[in-house]
């Protein structure tokens, strides 16, 4: 693994405020593994990248990819909300305002 990707796990790791334990103790790995990922010494798996991601809430480009790590906040939210948007091209004219209702409700601080 690239020693970009294992920095970038352990500045989402300390942002998220866990320590080494407590993400390996999430990813069922031992802590010893969390150590040599964030080295880079260790090579980590598509599944475990996908894990991170979640457990961590970042994007798994943001793990990956220098250029992606450096864009701008307006490109990265230009990437998930055009993501978010083809998927809303996929459901009905009723779903599409099921969706639009508990956004709005969300925002209204009502769910």
């Amino acid at each position: 693994m690239s020693e970009f990707t294992g920095k970038k796990l352990k500045e989402a790791r300390v942002k998220k405020g866990l320590s080494q334990d407590e993400a390996a103790n999430l990813m069922n790995v031992a802590k010893r593994a969390i150590s040599e990922m964030e080295a880079g010494k260790r090579s980590i798996s598509a599944d475990e990248l996908a894990q991170f991601s979640r457990i961590y809430n970042v994007d798994v480009r943001e793990l990956l990819f220098i250029e992606f790590t450096e864009a701008g906040d307006e490109q990265r939210l230009t990437a998930k909300y055009s993501s978010f948007l083809k998927l809303l091209e996929k459901l009905s004219d009723r779903e599409v305002e099921d969706v639009y209702w508990v956004i709005k409700r969300k925002v209204e601080g009502l769910l």
